[in-house]
């Protein structure tokens, strides 16, 4: 039995979130087994898996798209309260930098491409994944991994200690009107996410992470899958879903995640 490097990330990061969930005071007893069940349950999938497929198995390529939602809803778990500090200083930022004067002005057009932007990152990571597979280059399967889940892992493993609700939650409806794909956006959001904000992004971190994933590779696909996610990570802020220092924080860890993989 043999393991990639990115299932040892895999498997530290719900080493670590189970460790996390045995020593956390606050946690009551009902959401610390959960938790610590969910995080034992991935690892004997990983360990499972690696038993019954060879490395070079198509299936093991894409397991990580199951270990990726486990991993950003697990933490939720750990949370009580969030951290009205930090997010008081994160807001301070945002006003310095004038972020809520750019959401409020910039033209309709824009804010709706945005959206549409932010909308696309669910979908971001597979496509990467396929532009690699598509192109018979699946030996870069183990690096785009471990790209990719340690900059999301990095972002989800923060929140037990960083936790602050989203700045949409704080600031109130925007005064612009929502539009079509923002009321999609919140929707999806309402049925997929933790109500909680992640810092450094994941949004932001996963997209560009995947972005020169891809490039190392594949320029083409690279340059454009970027210019995507530089779209969203703007229209993660413009939109008030995230902070504009969580998605700076994410874009450094994304760059610092692909550097690493580059040694896999």
């Amino acid at each position: 039995m043999g393991l990639r490097a990115s299932e040892w990330i895999v498997l530290a990061y719900f080493s670590y979130l189970a460790g996390a969930a045995a020593v956390i005071p606050t946690l009551d007893r009902q959401k610390r087994r959960r938790a610590i069940g969910m995080a034992v349950a991935v690892l004997i999938a990983v360990f499972t898996v690696s038993a019954i497929t060879t490395r070079a198995s198509v299936w093991r390529d894409w397991m990580p798209i199951l270990y990726i939602p486990i991993g950003y809803w697990l933490p939720a778990l750990l949370v009580s309260n969030t951290n009205p500090g930090f997010e008081g200083r994160l807001l301070a930022l945002d006003r310095r930098w004038r972020v809520t004067t750019i959401s409020e002005r910039a033209p309709r057009p824009l804010i709706e491409f945005l959206e549409l932007a932010y909308l696309s990152c669910y979908l971001m990571v597979p496509i990467g994944f396929a532009c690699l597979s598509l192109a018979g280059l699946r030996e870069e399967s183990d690096r785009f991994w471990t790209a990719v889940l340690l900059a999301l892992f990095g972002c989800y493993g923060v929140l037990p200690w960083l936790p602050t609700r989203p700045p949409r939650a704080i600031e109130g409806p925007p005064r612009q009107p929502s539009g079509l794909v923002r009321r999609v956006n919140l929707r999806v959001l309402g049925l997929a996410s933790v109500q909680l904000n992640t810092f450094p992004s994941g949004h932001a971190a996963a997209s560009l992470a995947t972005a020169l994933a891809v490039g190392a590779r594949l320029p083409l696909a690279g340059l454009l899958l970027g210019l995507l996610a530089l779209a969203i990570a703007i229209g993660s802020v413009v939109g008030r879903y995230h902070y504009a220092a969580d998605a700076l924080a994410g874009a450094a860890l994304a760059i610092l995640a692909f550097l690493i993989s580059r040694s896999v």
